[in-house]
């Protein structure tokens, strides 16, 4: 998984229990999508850059369906949650686009910038296999354990996102998945941070126009 910034080389790995929570969630929301996909969830946090992955295995084939996000993200700021908040619900998005199109859906296939909740984020469409991905990267001498050098310097987000009980509060029932980007407030206030709309309960009622 490849960052957008240069200048992003250091990185944490989301906690295992976060990815598990957001893999559960998209289970439950994509299930009647699903036939025989595995899902993967990868999320990375590094010094100035949230980066998510979203890809579907698919049983005989080499290739995998990516649905890949990156927010810029500060560490003054404490907006790691936010951030990835942000990021599960443009790669929902994606991915259902992609099911609606029957797999045709025209996805950048390198990094674009995209308004989305009201805040500016970059997604990409990808192919990479995330085993031969990692098998690739072990013969490398470039495994994950590795990678996590100056973990300190990442401390903060990851311990902000070990904290967090539930990725998102209660919301009403009746809230859409999907709200036209007039309506969102201000992503930039921490302290209302409504959480990923993924995490309201319900399906995803409607796809934004990622185009």
């Amino acid at each position: 998984m490849n960052p957008r910034l240069k200048s992003s080389k250091k990185w944490t790995a989301f906690p295992k229990e976060y990815s598990e929570q957001i893999q559960t969630v998209f289970s439950e929301n994509f299930a009647d999508y699903f036939d025989e996909e595995e899902l993967l969830v990868e999320g990375r946090i590094y010094k100035e850059e949230i980066l998510l992955r979203v890809g579907l295995r698919i049983k005989d084939r080499l290739t995998q369906p990516n649905f890949e996000v990156s927010m810029n993200y500060s560490q003054s700021k404490q907006d790691a949650i936010a951030r990835i908040h942000n990021c599960i619900d443009a790669a929902a998005s994606m991915m259902m686009e992609y099911f609606e199109t029957d797999g045709e859906a025209d996805l950048p296939y390198v990094w674009k910038e995209f308004p989305f909740q009201g805040v500016k984020l970059y997604i990409q469409f990808t192919t990479v296999n995330s085993r031969l991905e990692e098998e690739a990267n072990r013969l490398l001498g470039i495994e994950e354990g590795t990678l996590l050098l100056e973990e300190e310097e990442d401390e903060d987000a990851l311990s902000r996102a070990e904290a967090s009980e539930e990725l998102a509060p209660p919301r009403d029932e009746d809230e859409d998945y999907e709200e036209v980007l007039d309506e969102e407030e201000d992503a930039d206030d921490e302290d209302e941070d409504p959480g990923p709309k993924m995490f309201g309960g319900g399906k995803p009622k409607k796809k934004t126009d990622i185009h």
